[in-house]
């Protein structure tokens, strides 16, 4: 099989969550985690596991080579096996493997929450490794749904892949970036993985005695956000499918 969605339809929709063996083409066959039940908002089986990201951990924050790069980290039994567990993960699926749907999901406060949205790819790897904005159309609330009692600033709104508007500000690898001022030249916040900025310069821009380092994974949220100051560390998920 090259998917997990043919084995998932294969079995008619009754296999189970687990390891399975995918070709990959050049008769190469890779071991690949596949979630064979919906995950949250993401419906039904026949994910294929890329991604495992915690965001209080700096392995796969915005500036990381893993983003740009064919190397897998934690891709053995003990990062892959486990599935939707809390052992950080990224396999050859990254590159390996194409997709017509992406299934993001964050698990923060001990509860999972996740959507899904269609963006056909050749791969991830593809997506995101040239650094180019790529624009998604999930939506300020989808965003926020993913984190309990989530927080980001009122304007700019920008989603996608690969935002990135200046070394001093909130950037992310796939999410939303928000801003307090009219436009999207500034943003202190965002909602989303692979991220980075929002660095020890809250007290120039922001009026504050806090310093908040931005996670990798989660909710950063300052300057004016509709529901207070936020620095939300999740475990973070992509799936495709």
């Amino acid at each position: 099989m090259h998917h997990a969605k043919q084995i998932w339809t294969s079995q008619s929709n009754k296999a189970q969550s687990g390891v399975y063996k995918i070709s990959v083409g050049n008769n190469q066959v890779i071991d690949v985690y596949c979630q064979m039940t919906s995950v949250s908002g993401c419906k039904g089986g026949g994910w294929t596991l890329v991604m495992k990201i915690d965001g209080s951990s700096s392995i796969f924050k915005y500036s990381s080579s893993y983003w740009t790069s064919r190397s897998t980290y934690g891709d053995n039994a003990y990062g892959r096996n486990g599935g939707l567990d809390n052992r950080q993960y990224k396999g050859s699926t990254y590159w390996r493997t194409s997709f017509k749907e992406i299934c993001v999901g964050m698990k923060y406060g001990g509860r999972l929450r996740a959507f899904s949205f269609s963006y056909p790819a050749t791969s991830l790897y593809d997506l995101i490794a040239d650094g180019k904005y790529r624009q998604t159309h999930v939506g300020r609330a989808q965003w926020k749904s993913l984190i309990s009692g989530s927080s980001l600033q009122r304007n700019c709104n920008k989603e996608g892949f690969n935002i990135y508007v200046g070394s001093h500000h909130t950037r992310v690898r796939l999410g939303l970036v928000a801003n307090e001022q009219n436009d999207c030249k500034s943003p202190d916040s965002f909602i989303g993985l692979g991220a980075g900025g929002g660095l020890n310069y809250l007290w120039q821009w922001c009026r504050s005695n806090s310093h908040t380092s931005a996670n990798a994974a989660g909710n950063l949220a300052q300057c004016g956000a509709d529901n207070g100051n936020k620095n939300a560390r999740a475990m973070a998920y992509i799936l495709v499918r």
